[in-house]
């Protein structure tokens, strides 16, 4: 988000300036689903729109993760209820479903494959807190009118104390979906730039969006870079902790593993895993027993952590022994105070505006998220519960777990 005089390409003289609607900083599922949005909409279809990517489009958090598409946040619903009130609980929730939806409505639209898998997802006890937790859960989301199961035994048959069963959870290949969304839009895509300043025109009524390549003016910007939105802005920066995530991925498996067709969560989501279409086992997490080590920006894999997945999959997936691992990856999440997005008009910017702080679910809140943001930008909506600045930011609140849902 900075750039030294050395770097900077743009032309020493009198700059020519594009012009458009709207800029979008990010190529990440929101930034790419704004951009969908914003021609597939009926007041916004002939806005003309730019989108920049610092690097490739979907190359940060959103091709870093385990492409798990769930309904929910990172507390159980039961934690989310003591958090936020019964009706607020229900709203994150309903709102995820929606991002559901959403997805599932644009692959029967579109018809473009983004290697969809309507399998569901099991979030696994650990322990026998964690299954008192998920039967709290399940009994408050049957009584609010979500489609749930709870299991008194372990569907995967891999010691584990009982789960919940979410039906219309789903996984997708993550950058498919991302570029199949920006490839049904009309943006101009400017890939490796970053971004380095948005800054009031000399006019005062638009604003100056500046690469390293380029300057262009835009009427409004929509902030769609998650956890690096920290970076660039002091304001933004007092509200997202951002942490490291960790995954790594075997080589083929001879055969698909018994009751492993569905995505799974365990240990309040410090732990998930997956079998992929190819027979690979992914496994992410383990983070909790690092938490220092994996704060910050450092978008690298460690050996602590991965060695504690190594140990994980041979606790709970003897049969892997001997298995190499050809992928070892990291990404970014940001946290918010109080475990929900930020969305609204950043603080001293008039006109741009954001939808950050996913904490670790941006599959699972993306397009929805994008759909409010454009609302809120462009129709002046409100965001209500995820205000950018709304009053639960101000204190951190005790979560129940800070388990991650991403990379």
């Amino acid at each position: 988000m900075t750039l030294s005089i050395w770097l900077d390409e743009r032309s020493s003289g009198e700059e020519i300036l594009d012009e458009v609607d709207i800029a979008i900083i990010g190529g990440g599922i929101i930034g790419c689903a704004a951009a969908f949005l914003l021609k597939s909409g009926e007041s916004t279809s002939g806005l003309k729109v730019a989108l920049f990517e610092s690097s490739r489009v979907a190359s940060g958090s959103t091709g870093r993760n385990a492409g798990f598409v769930l309904r929910g946040i990172q507390a159980y619903y039961n934690h989310a209820v003591k958090l936020y009130g019964r009706e607020v609980a229900r709203e994150v929730f309903r709102f995820a479903e929606e991002n559901q939806r959403q997805i599932r409505l644009f692959a029967e639209n579109t018809r473009d494959d983004f290697d969809m898998s309507e399998c569901g997802s099991y979030l696994l006890a650990s322990s026998l807190d964690e299954l008192d937790d998920l039967r709290q859960s399940a009994d408050l989301m049957k009584e609010d009118g979500f489609e749930v199961e709870f299991l008194v035994d372990d569907p995967t048959d891999r010691d584990f104390y009982g789960a919940i069963f979410n039906p219309k959870d789903f996984a997708v290949n993550p950058v498919k979906l991302a570029r199949a969304l920006l490839s049904r839009s009309s943006a101009t895509v400017y890939e490796e730039e970053e971004v380095f300043a948005v800054k009031k025109s000399a006019s005062g009524g638009k604003l100056v969006v500046s690469t390293n390549k380029r300057s262009l003016v835009a009427n409004k910007v929509l902030l769609c870079t998650n956890a690096y939105a920290a970076l660039g802005s002091y304001a933004l920066a007092e509200k997202l902790n951002v942490v490291r995530g960790q995954i790594l991925v075997t080589r083929p498996l001879k055969k698909r593993l018994d009751a492993l067709d569905s995505i799974c969560y365990a240990n309040y989501g410090f732990e998930y895993f997956r079998q992929l279409p190819d027979n690979r086992l992914l496994l992410g997490g383990c983070r909790q027993q690092f938490m220092d080590e994996e704060r910050g920006f450092g978008d690298s894999v460690t050996r602590p952590v991965q060695q504690a997945l190594e140990s994980y999959l041979k606790h709970r997936f003897p049969e892997c022994a001997g298995t190499p691992v050809d992928y070892r990856f990291s990404g970014l999440m940001a946290f918010t105070n109080d475990g929900l997005p930020l969305v609204g008009e950043h603080e001293g910017l008039p006109n741009v505006f954001c939808a950050v702080g996913c904490n670790g679910h941006g599959l699972g809140f993306g397009l929805n998220l994008a759909r409010m943001l454009i609302n809120v930008a462009v129709n002046g909506a409100s965001a209500g519960t995820f205000s950018v600045n709304r009053e639960s930011l101000k204190k951190p609140l005790a979560l129940a777990s800070s388990g991650e849902k991403g990379p």
